[in-house]
C-alpha cells in the first residue's frame, strides 16, 4: 500500500514539474517582439549601473531574446516583452547608450562629443532603415530623416565632431577635421549622424540671370553719353569647389535677390567690367553695332576669368538690347534709315539687273536648246540615212555575192552539161560511125548500097506481109519471082 502511494506521489510530482516547466518557465517571443531578461539572483550591480555587466550579476541583462521559444526558471528570472525597433525608409536611427562609464571632463573640454566603447552617451554609428532587436533599457533611439542630395546638387559636409583643424583660418579644412570638408557628396541618399555631420545643399546646375529694367547695366560712353545695356548671363557653381564657395560666399536663396553667389560674385563682376569695357566705346559705336560683338566678347572673357577664380563658371553671356540717349539716337536712326533706303533701292536695281540678265540668259538658253534640238534632228536624219545606206549596201553586197555564187554554179552546171553533151555526142557519133561502118561492110558484101537497102526492106517487111498482089513484071513481083 505504501509503495502504491509513493508511486502515485512520484507521478504527481513529475506531472507537476512538467506543468511548471511548460507553463511557468516557457517564454514565447512572438514575431516582431523581443524579450528583456531580468535576473533575480547573483551579484549586486555596481553603483550607478542599470545593466548587468554579465550573467553573474542580478538585474537587467544586456542581451535580449529574439523571436522563438525559451525556458527560464521564474524563481531566478523575470522577463518583459517589447516591440522591436523599426527604422523607416529614408530615415536614420541615432543611438544613445544609457549604461557604462561617463565621459571624462577632460574629453568634454577637448570637444569629444561621442561615447567610446563602454562609455555612456551618444554613439557616432547610426542605424539604417530596417528592424533591430535593441534593449530599450540599454539604448534610446532617435529617428531622424536621412539626407538626400538631389540631382544637380552637391552635398557640402560640415564635420561637427572631428579633431580641431591645423589651420583654423582655412575656408575648407582637411578631411576628418572639424569644419567644412573638401569633398562634396554626389546625388544620392546618405545616412549620416546629424550630431556628427551637417549637410548643406549647393545647386550646381546652370542658372540664367537677366539684367533688365532697373537692374540693367548702365555706364557712360567715351563721349559722355549714358548707355543702358540689357544682359543675359548663364552661370553655375563649379561642383569641385562647391564647399569653398559655400564658406567664402554663402548659400543660394530661392530667388535671384537672395542668391548670395549671384549677388556677391556674378553681378558685381558684370557691372564692374561692364562699366570699364563699355566706357571705351562711343555712343555711335553702340548704335551702329560696330563694337557690339567686341564688347560682348571682351566682357565675357574678363567676367569668366574673374568668376572662375572664385569657383563660379560663366558659361555664356549675351548682350540684348542697347538703349542709347534719345538726343543722339534719333538723328543716327534717321541717317541709318536713309542709308537703308539707299541700300534697298540699290538692291532693287541690282535685282532688276539680275532679272534682266536672267531673262537674257533664259532666252539664250532657249535659243541654244532649239539649236541643239535642230542639230539633234539633223544628226538623227543623217545617222538614219547613213544607217539605211549601210543596210542597203550590205543587202546589195549580199545579193551580189549570191548572184556570183549562182553564176559560178550555173557556169559549173553548163560546163558539166557541155561535158555530158559532148560525151553523149561522142558516144552517139561513135555508135553511128560503128553502124555506118557495119552498113558499109554490108553494102560491100551485097555489092552496092541499093542491094543492101532492098535486102533490109525485104527483111523488115517479110514478117508482116501475108499476101502480095502483083504481076511478075512489077517491082514487087520481080523481087519475089523465083530466079
Amino acid at each position: 500500500m505504501k509503495s502504491i502511494v509513493a508511486f502515485i506521489a512520484a507521478i504527481a510530482a513529475a506531472l507537476a514539474l512538467m506543468l511548471f516547466y511548460w507553463y511557468g518557465c516557457r517564454i514565447e517571443v512572438e514575431s516582431g517582439q523581443l524579450a528583456v531578461l531580468v535576473k533575480k539572483t547573483g551579484k549586486n550591480l555596481p553603483s550607478g549601473e542599470i545593466i548587468a555587466p554579465d550573467a553573474s550579476h542580478k538585474g537587467i541583462q544586456l542581451d535580449v531574446l529574439p523571436e522563438g521559444r525559451y525556458f527560464r526558471n521564474p524563481l531566478f528570472w523575470d522577463w518583459q516583452f517589447y516591440e522591436i525597433t523599426t527604422i523607416p525608409a529614408n530615415s536614420v536611427g541615432v543611438q544613445i547608450r544609457r549604461y557604462g562609464r561617463d565621459i571624462t571632463a577632460d574629453d568634454i573640454e577637448k570637444g569629444r562629443l561621442f561615447a567610446g566603447p563602454g562609455e555612456k552617451g551618444l554613439l557616432r554609428d547610426v542605424l539604417k532603415p530596417g528592424n533591430y532587436r535593441i534593449n530599450p533599457f540599454a539604448f534610446d533611439i532617435e529617428i531622424h530623416p536621412a539626407m538626400e542630395v538631389p540631382a544637380g546638387f552637391v552635398g557640402i559636409v560640415s564635420e561637427l565632431a572631428g579633431v580641431e583643424p591645423k589651420d583654423p583660418g582655412a575656408f575648407v579644412v582637411s578631411s576628418g577635421e572639424k569644419g567644412v570638408q573638401p569633398v562634396g557628396l554626389q546625388p544620392g541618399i546618405y545616412y549620416v549622424n546629424p550630431y556628427a555631420q551637417r549637410i548643406d545643399l549647393m545647386d550646381v546646375r546652370s542658372q540664367r540671370h537677366e539684367m533688365i529694367g532697373d537692374g540693367a547695366l548702365r555706364f557712360p560712353t567715351s563721349d559722355g553719353f549714358d548707355m543702358r545695356v540689357l544682359l543675359v548671363v548663364e552661370w553655375a557653381v563649379e561642383a569641385g569647389r562647391a564647399p569653398e564657395v559655400l564658406v567664402r560666399v554663402g548659400e543660394q536663396g530661392a530667388s535671384d535677390d537672395s542668391n548670395e553667389v549671384l549677388q556677391k560674385i556674378v553681378v558685381p563682376a558684370l557691372r564692374g567690367y561692364g562699366r570699364i569695357i563699355g566706357s571705351q566705346y562711343s555712343a555711335l559705336d553702340y548704335i551702329s553695332g560696330a563694337s557690339r560683338i567686341t564688347f560682348q566678347s571682351n566682357l565675357f572673357d574678363r567676367v569668366k576669368t574673374t568668376c572662375a577664380s572664385k569657383g563660379v563658371l560663366i558659361k555664356s553671356l549675351l548682350i540684348g538690347d542697347i538703349s542709347p540717349p534719345e538726343e543722339i539716337a534719333q538723328p543716327i536712326r534717321d541717317r541709318e534709315i536713309a542709308a537703308e533706303e539707299l541700300s534697298r533701292n540699290q538692291a532693287q536695281i541690282e535685282q532688276a539687273r539680275a532679272e534682266q540678265n536672267l531673262a537674257r540668259t533664259d532666252a539664250m538658253i532657249a535659243q541654244e536648246q532649239r539649236r541643239v534640238e535642230a542639230e539633234t534632228v539633223k544628226l538623227q536624219a543623217i545617222i538614219g540615212a547613213t544607217n539605211r545606206q549601210s543596210v542597203a549596201l550590205v543587202q546589195q553586197n549580199q545579193k551580189l555575192s549570191v548572184a556570183k555564187t549562182d553564176l559560178e554554179a550555173a557556169q559549173r552546171e553548163a560546163e558539166a552539161l557541155r561535158a555530158r553533151g559532148k560525151a553523149a555526142a561522142d558516144v552517139t557519133l561513135l555508135g553511128l560511125q560503128a553502124e555506118a561502118a557495119a552498113v558499109r561492110k554490108s553494102a560491100e558484101a551485097f555489092g552496092s548500097g541499093k542491094a543492101l537497102s532492098e535486102y533490109e526492106l525485104s527483111r523488115a517487111m517479110a514478117g508482116k506481109i501475108t499476101s502480095v498482089f502483083t504481076t511478075d513484071d512489077g517491082e514487087v513481083g520481080k523481087l519475089v519471082k523465083p530466079q
